[in-house]
């Protein structure tokens, strides 16, 4: 994945993954999120839909973007859950944060999720801890192509 500097970089790279400024894909967001919800109450947990997450879903659910293509390491802007016990890891950062949050895409090559919490923050889980990306999706998205070191979502917890 091209480190992405700017807004305007991190658009481009949506837009390679089929996103527009005003994408709209609310039967698809919808069926995905009940999907969610669903694999979480069979792994265990329980899961609120939250407004920020859902609104992000519904303008990027089902983009596929390339993060590194000699690997075929994707990001693919569906809500999941990665692994078996996922949703107490995911509760454990929503207890820390204080604040509800839900899975909005994932990474292909590690399993790693990024979440939004109710005030739109984002947040990445994965294996090796919880981190913070961004207050925004671009800012979030540029810190996540970054790569390490993120920081970690404990410096956000309530």
């Amino acid at each position: 994945m091209t480190v992405l500097h700017s807004p305007e970089a991190v658009d481009a790279w949506l837009s390679n993954a089929g996103w527009y400024p005003g994408r709209r894909c609310d039967e698809l967001a919808a069926a995905e999120v009940a999907r969610v919800l669903q694999d979480f109450r069979g792994d265990g947990g329980s899961l609120d839909v939250i407004a920020p997450a859902f609104a992000f879903l519904r303008e990027h659910v089902g983009l596929v973007a390339t993060r590194h293509a000699s690997t075929g390491d994707r990001v693919e802007f569906y809500p999941r859950l990665m692994y078996r016990g996922a949703a107490e890891d995911v509760q454990e950062l929503a207890d820390g944060l204080g604040k509800k949050v839900f899975p909005v895409a994932h990474d292909t090559f590690d399993g790693g999720t990024v979440l939004m919490d109710e005030i739109g923050r984002f947040f990445y889980l994965h294996h090796s801890g919880e981190y913070f990306l961004g207050c925004d999706k671009h800012s979030a998205l540029m810190s996540y192509a970054r790569g390490y070191p993120l920081e970690y979502a404990e410096n956000h917890y309530a």
